[in-house]
């Protein structure tokens, strides 16, 4: 099986995010390492690879959470397989992360959840209590995600086709309103737009992302996140992501334009 192209973008995209967020020079975290300032930006460029405990040592030098490291060095590990499957333990989205900061166009599918960028953080602790061991810590993820979102420019364009099933809950938390105004304003943004589905339709079963550089520079190839129960996996076949595409494409006709009051989607 091939290498996998979307673990060979991702790898030098989350080290260089790594490098930034950290603040550090080359020759620090070079020495640091114990390596030149000219392998710190091989690594950084994808001219070569590092080692897993070199990997591990990067992400620690440069303040990377445990749950954030772990998931760099779970896919090194996987690099030979030709995709990247994660199980219940491993199950991430940190590469959902670095797409959304760099890819050109992206739909996602959610049908029992407002996506995460466009969560507000009552929704997140409450809403969804219980599905985190570290709440506070997935919500700074999410609320990070959503802040570099917002600062893109150019803005990629974004469709987020949601459920109506997600939306109905809202009317029983005092802080439904204001999650329904997160969702106008994001509605409201250039290249971005929002709409509710409602009934049954082929391709609902599962959430999924698909992801186009769309000619972005800084993107990587195009791909697919699927999450089912016990996995999310990343595909990366031209002939499935086109599937994908045509499935949300037909969902996306059924698609009702997001707007007006929250009382109006309640019935």
């Amino acid at each position: 099986m091939p290498l996998s192209h979307l673990a060979d973008w991702y790898v030098p995209a989350e080290l260089q995010a790594l490098y930034t967020e950290s603040g550090l020079t080359y020759a620090q975290i070079g020495a640091k390492l114990g390596v030149s300032v000219r392998t710190v930006g091989n690594y950084l460029t994808g001219e070569t690879r590092p080692k897993l405990a070199m990997a591990a040592k990067f992400a620690e030098v440069c303040g990377a959470t445990e749950k954030r490291a772990g998931f760099l060095i779970h896919v090194i590990s996987q690099m030979d397989h030709g995709r990247i499957v994660s199980d219940l333990d491993e199950r991430n989205i940190f590469i959902i992360e670095r797409a959304e900061a760099s890819y050109g166009d992206f739909w996602k599918w959610e049908p029992w959840y407002i996506p995460g960028p466009l969560q507000i953080e009552l929704y997140h602790m409450e809403a969804l209590a219980g599905q985190d061991e570290k709440p506070m810590e997935q919500w700074q993820r999410k609320l990070r995600r959503q802040i570099m979102i917002l600062r893109r420019n150019p803005r990629p364009a974004m469709r987020f086709l949601i459920g109506l099933n997600a939306l109905q809950p809202l009317v029983q938390w005092e802080w439904g309103q204001d999650q329904f105004t997160k969702l106008l304003e994001f509605n409201r943004l250039p290249n971005c737009e929002i709409r509710i589905l409602e009934g049954l339709h082929r391709g609902v079963e599962h959430s999924f992302d698909i992801y186009q550089p769309a000619e972005m520079t800084k993107a990587g190839p195009a791909f697919v996140y699927v999450e089912a129960l016990d996995q999310s996996r990343h595909i990366e076949e031209a002939i499935k992501i086109d599937m994908y595409h045509d499935r949300v494409n037909k969902m996306w006709s059924f698609g009702t334009r997001f707007g007006g009051c929250l009382n109006d989607w309640v019935h």
